[in-house]
């Protein structure tokens, strides 16, 4: 949980001093354990609690929390180095700048049984869920593979059933959170024509079976024309990974394009969706997917890599993902101390031997 929003009146509480490192706790989260206070910057304070969350809160509700005293357990010692480190420049500053090794940091803190695990299954597969939502993946790839899927659309094709077509693609595409609303409205204006559905049908299908870039290319973007103004980055790109979702990956512009300038410095793309950029982002999202295998989250498919992407990237995210590189290193200096005392035990018993 990357933030918490309530209603209480707020009541302002005093801010920890260099000497004297204050805990506290949330009056209505008690299991949550003690806090210190962080940071606090542009009308946010970031708290870390005990349970090993950072939590950010708006200004207006810091009256939530209430002063505690340590618990005895020793859960308070790596909160209390936490907001002292907060305090030095050269912390800060190295927090300002997130990696990918954080955004997986951040999202083994958040899911640690990974893709496969209950939690995400649940949230973004809708796996078990008692009722579908827009941005469970499965039920929406099962309906995109009934309804867009090649023999259905040339049989529409050959009826030259145009708007049929053209509802489909509203309809499973509406069915999901990947297309903004007003996107869809913009499809919905488009007229049905012969030369549209050809081009949905060959980008999502390529009949030619042509699998040059060049070819790829040329698809795409007669896609792009024949849509006019509902050709957005994200409803464009949308329709591939439905369809092929281990293939093609849907773009969130904003999100997509600080991740390849994540990964690299020059990276530059079109607002207007255009092939050659789409490749790009395509390579964008195969090297995520390869550092997250690497790292032991093996996603089902690029479907889940766009929604790391954004649940590692999104604003409500950011504060927490800058510090995860302090967060690391307090909890690396709490782990040192027993990692000595083991290897000296070891050294002991060799000498003993």
């Amino acid at each position: 949980m990357l933030s918490q929003a309530v209603t209480e009146t707020p009541v302002q509480v005093p801010t920890a001093t260099p000497s004297e490192t204050r805990l506290y706790r949330h009056s209505k989260r008690h299991q949550w354990g003690v806090a210190a206070l962080v940071w606090e910057r542009d009308g946010k304070r970031g708290y870390q609690f005990s349970d090993g969350k950072l939590r950010v809160f708006k200004e207006g509700f810091y009256g939530l929390f209430e002063s505690a005293v340590a618990p005895g357990d020793g859960s308070a010692k790596t909160v209390r180095r936490l907001a002292r480190l907060a305090r030095t420049d050269d912390v800060m500053e190295a927090t300002r700048l997130p990696t990918l090794r954080d955004q997986i940091e951040l999202f083994r803190r958040e899911y640690p049984s990974g893709f496969h695990g209950d939690t995400w299954t649940k949230k973004k597969r809708g796996v078990k869920a008692r009722k579908r939502l827009k941005r469970h993946r499965d039920p929406a790839l099962a309906e995109a593979s009934k309804r867009l899927s090649a023999a259905a659309m040339r049989d529409l094709i050959a009826a030259e059933k145009w708007a049929m077509l053209l509802d489909d693609v509203v309809e499973v595409l509406g069915a999901t959170d990947l297309v903004p609303r007003g996107q869809l409205k913009k499809l919905q204006a488009v007229e049905p024509s012969k030369s549209l559905a050809m081009s949905i049908y060959s980008w999502l299908h390529n009949p030619s079976g042509d699998q040059s870039d060049e070819h790829a290319d040329r698809r795409f973007n007669r896609m792009v024309r024949e849509l006019g103004p509902a050709g957005s980055w994200q409803l464009v790109t949308a329709l591939g990974a439905m369809v092929h979702p281990a293939q093609h990956c849907c773009v969130r512009l904003r999100s997509h394009t600080l991740q390849g300038k994540m990964l690299l410095s020059e990276f530059r793309v079109s607002k207007r969706p255009q092939g050659k950029d789409y490749r790009r982002f395509r390579h964008v999202t195969r090297a995520v997917h390869d550092e997250l295998v690497e790292a032991g989250f093996v996603p089902r498919d690029n479907l889940d890599v766009y929604d790391f992407m954004w649940e590692t990237l999104r604003p409500a995210a950011r504060d927490t993902l800058l510090a995860i590189p302090m967060i690391k290193s307090v909890e690396n200096k709490d782990e040192e101390p027993a990692a000595k005392a083991e290897a000296k035990t070891e050294t002991e018993k060799s000498s003993a031997a």
